[in-house]
């Protein structure tokens, strides 16, 4: 999560609805697993459309959701107004020392694995408080097989665009386990993990949405952009889809201070 953030320069403002629609949420056993007391005010940073934050209002006393993108935010406040929405970043939480029991971070984490950003973090988290880390990655392709509209999409990937699957969630950062390197800066705790099943069914045009989301796509003019949509839409034959996704949970206290 840098400083500033922009919509895809093709998509924009309807950007949030793609991600919305087409994005795989959260299993429940992400805010269980990590033993965050249910009187607890945590956070959920790099909120985005609040896919995660509408898990933690149903879990938690107070949940502060935090997301740069005014576009974003505004999806946010609409699906889930339990929440409390701020805008912020990861170096910039827009929040008192000490103020949460909890940061929770979802598909996110590897746009700031930074110290700067896990100071800032640290911050905010009362002594003994958790960060939580997750990512969605594949188990196994759509189903029925979405072959054709995938070879199609493939065939219109900008040239550089390297270092993964152009119509997946998957971090380069997150799979070489690089992320990790920065708990060794701050007095956290040992990670501690969990692999969960995640499966998603999606109707057609949440899986056509689903692609949309894709940066790179997203980035396209209207122009070339919305026939190739519709040309994927035609690929299609089946109305409903399943996909196994894998979620990879992961969390660390802060240890206490001394006193």
């Amino acid at each position: 999560m840098s400083d500033t953030w922009s919509m895809p320069a093709g998509s924009r403002d309807r950007w949030p609805e793609d991600y919305e629609r087409g994005r795989p949420g959260w299993p429940p056993e992400v805010v269980e697993l990590p033993g965050v007391p249910a009187t607890a005010t945590v956070v959920d940073l790099g909120a985005g459309t609040g896919k995660l934050t509408r898990l933690l209002a149903g879990a938690f006393a107070r949940v502060l959701a935090v997301e740069p993108s005014p576009e974003m935010r505004g999806v946010l406040e609409r699906l889930c107004p339990e929440a409390e929405v701020l805008a912020g970043t990861a170096h910039t939480i827009p929040l008192a020392d000490a103020s949460a029991e909890a940061v929770f971070v979802a598909q996110a984490f590897h746009w700031f694995d930074d110290e700067r950003a896990l100071s800032e973090i640290a911050r905010v988290l009362r002594d003994g408080g958790s960060l939580v880390v997750m990512w969605n990655e594949p188990a196994g392709p759509f189903e029925p097989s979405a072959a054709d509209a995938e070879r199609l999409l493939n065939e219109h990937v900008p040239q550089g665009f390297l270092g993964y699957d152009p119509l997946d969630l998957g971090s380069p950062r997150y799979a070489s386990g690089e992320w990790s390197a920065v708990f060794a800066t701050l007095p956290f705790e040992p990670l501690q993990g969990a692999r969960l099943p995640n499966p998603q069914d999606v109707d057609r045009e949440a899986l056509v949405a689903f692609y949309a989301s894709m940066g790179w796509l997203a980035d396209l003019p209207d122009a070339e952009r919305l026939p190739l949509l519709a040309e994927v839409r035609s690929l299609l034959s089946a109305d409903e889809y399943r996909r196994s996704w894998e979620t990879h949970l992961h969390w660390a206290r802060l240890a206490v201070s001394p006193s």
